[in-house]
């Protein structure tokens, strides 16, 4: 490819560990920038570890290679089909003494390494590999550079919503498709999927309830307050620990179990907050959303992508901080000011002039709706940030912000 030679083959992961070393000198003779290198390879690795090790349909993309010393013998073999000659295949004989390097998959190579050593059966697995030819000189360690910061540069991170759709590991994923596919709420096309990756949902989308990526970010929210009822500590697990819960498939009791959970919320949701039961049995479903969320008054609150998850989330700490039954918390915040043209809302989520959104201070809906619940549930870091954004929305200064808020 290019001006470039490659062979692809396969090692077994006994022979990434004994043959495959990490970057030390190929790339830069400045031990400050080998170090940079060295400090770019995260504890990423210990995930692909336990991957590998939990999870029995593990598969990874193929490993880019550098070699050079030692003395690989290429031996083709001649292969004819159809009439044509072919010379691509054969056996690449390595002595054992060459110096080999990843250029692309430093996580995986080290991930394998740590799990043979927790799972000696692993040995004889395969993965593809694809081998360079590296020259350890001025010129050869440029060449190599490039095609490592290529790599690099143009590998594009799989999109949210592509993860949504495909992971078979991610417990909120899996439930959240399932539920597109049977939980009335969400049926009908009623959840936009954006294949730009975007939460927002258009001025002129009349049907939508809410967002694909809202709604995931939603359900997780959701499953957070699910999976912290059986944390022994007693608080709620950080994000970075859902994030590795998420990382692999429970069992299907698991999965049916915080299905059900999920159902349950929605149910009450649904019965409870307003509109909700007749955007539902609306029939003329491509504009049933437009009374609850359009350019004249902005719509109710949870028609919003931006605001949806931070609701949820009040709704979860509320019940955690009084201790109330969810459906109380509901049925209170279901009485709460919820048109965003209107008090408290006005200049935080709406422009009453421009009639557009204001995302500058979404990071204090949170506060607001737990004030306007109940102003003594927040705590006096809360506060003060709440105050301090609002007096700044409103140009007012945070005395009078207080007055306002009531608190």
């Amino acid at each position: 490819m290019g001006s470039l030679i490659y062979y692809t083959a396969t090692f077994t992961f006994k022979q990434i560990a004994e043959r495959v070393n990490p970057v030390n000198e190929e790339l830069h003779t400045s031990k400050s920038l080998r170090d940079q290198i060295q400090r770019s390879l995260t504890k990423n690795f210990i995930s692909i570890r336990d991957y590998i090790l939990t999870q029995k349909e593990h598969f990874f993309n193929a490993l880019v290679l550098a070699i050079y010393d030692g003395d690989p013998t290429w031996n083709e073999l001649e292969l004819n089909f159809n009439g044509k000659d072919y010379y691509s295949m054969g056996f690449l004989r390595l002595n054992g003494e060459e110096k080999i390097f990843p250029v692309d998959g430093q996580h995986r190579v080290e991930g394998i390494k740590e799990a043979i050593k927790n799972n000696p059966e692993l040995e004889d697995e395969d993965i593809t590999v694809i081998f360079i030819g590296h020259h350890n000189d001025k010129e050869g360690k440029e060449k190599t550079r490039r095609i490592f910061s290529t790599l690099n540069r143009y590998a594009k991170p799989v999109k949210p919503g592509d993860i949504i759709a495909l992971d078979e590991d991610d417990t909120v994923a899996i439930v959240t498709r399932d539920l597109l596919e049977s939980y009335p709420l969400f049926l009908n096309d009623n959840v936009k999927a954006d294949l730009k990756g975007s939460k927002a949902l258009s001025d002129n989308d009349t049907k939508s309830f809410t967002s694909l990526l809202t709604l995931y970010d939603t359900n997780r929210i959701i499953y957070t307050y699910y999976k912290s009822r059986n944390n022994s500590q007693g608080k709620l697990y950080s994000s970075t620990k859902i994030s590795d819960f998420l990382k692999f498939r429970p069992g299907q009791e698991e999965l049916d179990d915080f299905k059900n959970y999920l159902c349950h919320f929605w149910n009450q949701f649904c019965d409870i907050f307003p509109g909700m039961g007749d955007y539902i049995s609306a029939s003329d479903n491509q504009t049933a959303a437009y009374r609850f969320r359009n350019k004249n008054d902005g719509g109710l609150l949870y028609f919003r992508p931006v605001a949806l998850p931070q609701l949820i989330k009040a709704i979860f700490e509320t019940k955690i901080r009084t201790g109330i039954e969810l459906s109380n918390c509901m049925l209170k915040y279901a009485q709460l000011e919820m048109c965003i043209s209107k008090g408290p809302w006005l200049n935080i989520l709406w422009n009453n002039r421009t009639k557009t959104m204001i995302m500058k201070y979404k990071t204090i809906i949170f506060h607001i709706l737990i004030s306007l619940y109940d102003s003594s549930l927040l705590t006096d870091k809360e506060k003060d940030t709440l105050v301090k954004n609002f007096a700044e929305a409103n140009e007012i200064d945070e005395k009078e912000a207080l007055l306002e808020l009531n608190m």
